[in-house]
């Protein structure tokens, strides 16, 4: 009766504009843009809560090499696995930044967008096998894993809203600067972002195991397995 999950920080598709009429040389308006305000990036979250599977063919001793795969908290000593909640969080950004070539040979750079994904593709659910469908033991376990599944959600509703002004406050505050090379500007743009959010989900992971593991007690087992016979 146990979750599982890890937190995935990866970027994608982060790419570079050169306004038609500065490529290939500078002009009056590229050198001066490194001085001057541009324009506010435009930020936007999407969330994905992810999809429930639910799956009952897993023997409770691959369930338990299962467990022991990933990230997870501490089970109760002496309870073997019937049942399993696996999931992972993902989070990327497609990051559009501008790069205006400056009479240096250098390039001014500056962000355009931010349109940034935060969620689960799926969160799985495993009952072991030896509990078929409908019995009493399969919905116990079943109602525990879904408590984990709801654990999961609250906390990705609470940390979106935070996740997001994390990143206009950043992306708005990054004032244009000048790079050797496009891709630096991306680069320093990109890290200056990742450095942003890490903490939060740092903090969002620490919640999930304490929360987690409130519903993994002694108490809460031995009370679920009450409901039910031959276990």
């Amino acid at each position: 009766m146990r979750k599982m999950y890890q937190i995935f920080l990866t970027l994608v598709s982060i790419g570079f504009a050169l306004p038609q009429g500065l490529v290939g040389g500078a002009s009056k308006a590229a050198q001066n843009v490194c001085r001057q305000t541009m324009n506010t990036p435009a930020v936007k979250l999407l969330v994905n809560p992810g999809k429930i599977v639910i799956s009952n063919a897993l023997s409770q001793n691959r369930l338990r090499r299962l467990q022991g795969t990933g990230t997870s908290v501490r089970r109760a000593k002496g309870w073997r696995p019937v049942g399993l909640t696996l999931t992972e969080l993902n989070f990327n950004m497609n990051v559009r930044v501008n790069a205006l070539p400056t009479t240096d040979n250098r390039y001014c750079g500056y962000p355009e967008s931010v349109n940034a994904n935060v969620g689960y593709d799926l969160l799985k659910i495993y009952v072991a096998r030896k509990y078929h469908p409908k019995t009493c033991q399969y919905m116990s376990i079943l109602q525990h894993e879904k408590a984990h599944v709801l654990v999961f959600r609250r906390l990705l509703d609470r940390y979106a809203p935070r996740i997001e002004r994390r990143l206009t406050k950043v992306a708005h505050g990054i004032r244009p600067f000048n790079a050797a090379t496009p891709q630096g500007a991306v680069t320093q743009i990109k890290e200056e972002l990742q450095r942003a959010v890490q903490p939060l989900f740092r903090q969002f992971n620490l919640e999930l195991d304490i929360a987690n593991a409130k519903l993994d007690t002694p108490q809460n087992y031995r009370a679920e397995q009450a409901r039910c016979s031959n276990w």
